[in-house]
C-alpha cells in the first residue's frame, strides 16, 4: 500500500503456496486453473477450490 495526499491505495496480489518449497508464490494476473507455472526449477499446476488458488507438481 501507499500513501499520496492523504489517500491510500491497495492491490490485490494472486497467491498461492509452492507444492515444492515453503514459499508463497505471486501469480500473474491473467493466470487461470490448469495454467503451468515454475518455482523452485519445476513446473507446477494451478489449481482453484473453495475460493483460493494452489500448485500441485506436474
Amino acid at each position: 500500500m501507499g500513501e499520496e495526499e492523504g489517500n491510500w491505495s491497495a492491490v490485490v496480489l494472486k497467491t498461492a503456496s509452492c507444492a515444492v518449497g515453503d514459499e508463497v508464490v505471486i501469480l500473474p494476473d491473467d493466470v487461470k486453473p490448469g495454467n503451468l507455472v515454475e518455482c523452485h526449477g519445476i513446473q507446477q499446476r494451478v489449481t482453484y477450490e473453495y475460493g483460493a488458488y494452489a500448485l500441485e507438481k506436474v
